[in-house]
């Protein structure tokens, strides 16, 4: 074979081979990137737009995919199996705008925000009265409950009529002391400055009591703690049935029955000796009542 053409096959292969082994180098160098999935989670946001006060139900609320790595302080994120609504309950503290993240600051009670304020219904007030041990059931009233109202009271009767059986009338009905329940089933707001019962058992006694109450019931409030004391009594759990008045006030004379005993006693000794004196007068401590005869 001729030399030149052996040189130039020699020639080809070694550069078949440089090539081939370069594409290899080349090839082999090469590692495979690993394309990277960001980790997501479920945070709560607004399902719709929501207004400041709003008591938050269900439906107000919905888990939203988020970046793990973009998940900011504060944001609430899924539990398992979770809920919306019972990640979150309460009153909204300021207006939030659908989509947007809902968090713990978001409802009063949890924020610094006034409780007491966001736990009234529209048209309602809160009313302070002062309380002890005895009024308020020995400490046993607290944030939730409902208690009925009742006012204790001092009331005297005048006439001009001369007529000892209107005297007499007056005085067993009423000495000095009347009582009434005035409202019922009022919602207890907070105890002192406390609008949410405290986790430890210990019982404390407060000094004044927030209730709920419209605008007349406020005004009756306002009068009533000036007429005399008030006295609150605690209703039981779902108890929220009005009990319609229908027996006489209780006074101070009508709550024990001696006087109407003796004058009873007396109309019967009369009918029966045959006494006849224009009145007769009964002295019971410091009472005088005027018993007319005829």
């Amino acid at each position: 074979m001729n030399k030149n053409v052996l040189i130039v096959l020699g020639g080809a292969v070694a550069v078949a081979l440089l090539v081939a082994l370069l594409v290899q180098v080349s090839l082999g160098g090469k590692k495979e990137t690993a394309v990277s999935v960001e980790e997501k989670i479920n945070i709560l946001v607004a399902a719709k737009d929501l207004g400041i006060g709003r008591e938050l139900q269900d439906g107000d609320l919905r888990w939203q995919e988020w970046p793990q790595s973009s998940v900011f302080p504060g944001a609430l994120s899924q539990v398992e199996d979770q809920k919306p609504e019972e990640a979150l309950k309460g009153r909204l503290a300021r207006d939030i705008s659908k989509g947007e993240p809902v968090m713990k600051s978001s409802v009063l009670g949890q924020s610094k925000g006034n409780f007491v304020a966001a736990s009234l219904e529209p048209g309602m007030r809160a009313v302070a009265i002062e309380v002890s041990a005895s009024s308020m059931v020995a400490g046993f009233i607290g944030p939730g409950d409902f208690v009925d109202v009742i006012l204790t009271y001092k009331e005297t009767f005048r006439t001009n009529d001369d007529d000892p059986r209107i005297q007499q009338m007056m005085e067993l009905n009423l000495d000095k002391m009347a009582t009434e329940t005035i409202l019922q089933n009022v919602k207890v707001l907070a105890v002192d400055q406390h609008a949410q019962r405290p986790e430890e058992e210990e019982i404390k006694v407060g000094k004044t009591v927030t209730l709920a109450l419209d605008v007349r019931d406020a005004e009756k409030i306002a009068l009533a703690s000036q007429l005399g004391e008030l006295t609150l009594i605690l209703r039981g759990v779902g108890d929220d049935k009005l009990v319609a008045k229908d027996w006489k006030t209780i006074s101070d004379a009508r709550l024990t029955t001696i006087s109407d005993e003796i004058f009873q006693e007396y109309e019967t000794l009369k009918k029966e000796t045959g006494i006849n004196t224009n009145s007769v007068r009964i002295y019971s401590g410091g009472q005088i009542y005027v018993a007319p005869v005829h």
